[in-house]
Parts: C-alpha cells; sequence; structure tokens
C-alpha cells in the first residue's frame, strides 16, 4: 500500500494540520509551568526541550527556505549543532506561555514562507540533507507528528494520520538492519514492504505501530516478529550536510 506522489504545496498542508494539533496539546495538557517541566518520552528531556526543539526547528527550516529563495546554502541551525543544542538547553527552562508563543510564532512564519513560494522553489536546493525546500516540508511533517508523541501529553502513534505513517516507513527505510532482508507486514491495511538483503525477518502488526517502531517510539499494539525478538534498528538517517 503506497500513498500517490503528493503536490509540492501538501506536505504544507499537512504540516499545518500537525502545528495546530501541537498548540491544542500544549494548551490542554502543559498550560501551566509545572506541567512543561515535566518530563518528556525522550530520555533526558523535558516537555520544555521538545518545545523549545520544535520551535528552532521551525526557525531553522524556514532558515533554508529563505536562503533557498536567494540561491545561497546555509546550515540547517546558526552556530549548527553546538548551537541548536545551547539553544534548546537555555530555553527549555522558559515559562509555559512564553515556549507555547515562541511555538505558535515559529509555526506561523514557517508556513506564511511556505505560501510565498512558487511552484518552482519547491525544487530550490538546500543544504538541509542536499536536499530540496520540498524535503525540508517532509522533515517538519516528521518533526511534528513523532515530537507530538514525545511530548507525552496523550497523542500516541495510533493517533497519527495514515499517510504520516507510511511516510515515517518510507523515509525509515534506512534503518533496517545490517544483514536482514526485513519484511514488514501490516495486519490492519495492505501494506507489505521488504528491505535490505540477509536473513529474512518479518515484523507484523499495525500500520501505525510498526511507523511508531522504525522511528523507535512505543507501539501502541503488540508487534510480531518471526524472529526471537524484533530485530536492533540501525541509526536514524543522518543528515550528509552535518
Amino acid at each position: 500500500m503506497a500513498e500517490p506522489p503528493m503536490t509540492p504545496r501538501e506536505p504544507a498542508r499537512r504540516v499545518a494540520q500537525a502545528h495546530a494539533r501541537l498548540l491544542e496539546l500544549l494548551d490542554h495538557a502543559c498550560g501551566e509551568n509545572e506541567q512543561v517541566a515535566e518530563a518528556s518520552a525522550l530520555p533526558g528531556w523535558s516537555r520544555g526541550h521538545v518545545v523549545r526543539h520544535l520551535a528552532d526547528n521551525a526557525r531553522a527550516f524556514e532558515r533554508q527556505v529563505r536562503y533557498a529563495r536567494r540561491d545561497r546554502l546555509v546550515d540547517l541551525y546558526d552556530g549548527g549543532t553546538r548551537g541548536r543544542d545551547l539553544s534548546i538547553e537555555q530555553g527549555a527552562r522558559a515559562p509555559a506561555a512564553h515556549l507555547r508563543g515562541e511555538l505558535a510564532s515559529a509555526q506561523h512564519d514557517l508556513e506564511e514562507v511556505w505560501a510565498e513560494l512558487r511552484a518552482e522553489d519547491w525544487h530550490r536546493p538546500v543544504r538541509f540533507r542536499n536536499a530540496t525546500v520540498l524535503d525540508t516540508a517532509l522533515a517538519r511533517w516528521r518533526e511534528a507528528e513523532i515530537h507530538a508523541v514525545d511530548l507525552a501529553v496523550g497523542y500516541s502513534p495510533g493517533d497519527w494520520p495514515l499517510p504520516f505513517a507510511l511516510h515515517a516507513l518510507d523515509f525509515l527505510e534506512a534503518r533496517t538492519p545490517t544483514g536482514v532482508r526485513l519484511r514488514l507486514r501490516a495486519t490492519d491495511t495492505g501494506f507489505r514492504r521488504e528491505t535490505g538483503a540477509g536473513a529474512p525477518v518479518e515484523v507484523s502488526g499495525a500500520v501505525r505501530d510498526l511507523a511508531a517502531w522504525m522511528a523507535g517510539r512505543d507501539a501502541d499494539g503488540r508487534l510480531e516478529t518471526t524472529a526471537a525478538r524484533l530485530p536492533e534498528l540501525a541509526p536514524w538517517p543522518a543528515d550528509p550536510a552535518d
């Protein structure tokens, strides 16, 4: 089962929906300082860390687009990985209202710059993954949906839109373990996929649970495998521009 090819503006529309959901989750579950300071599902990160990262990431992708329109390539984050990490650590301790405001502003500005793009602009090169502006929109979709789960406020992989789960499975093929021919089989849709080379191992379950596992998140339901245990996945696909 595969999604038909998306038009350039379709990822931006779906990201806007994910953006609105993030703000709703914050309003309903993280409106107080003590709530945003509680642990997220990411080891060592509070919810404040996740929110700050999401805001910084939106600004980073806006930066990629603005420079791409001037035919210039820049690093994803101003100051590189060190600058990214420092901003998250410093910003995570801000009051809940400030964090929410920063996220809302960053998401709005990213959506605004996308709205200004002409059809050909979506194919302009960026330094992020040595890819295109369209790829940054897809990456933001992954950030918004996966980190919404990481906030640990009741949104789980089972809530992911089906098109997102299918996109995540496509992107995360790169996590197929070395020496394994991984056969993914969804029990609730027609999704089937084989990746890698080596000893065959089947993993089956609901399609969103398969996507959660490939993304390194806890699945809502049970996954079955023909191996003694679920294979250990390869690292998250690296950004070649790092």
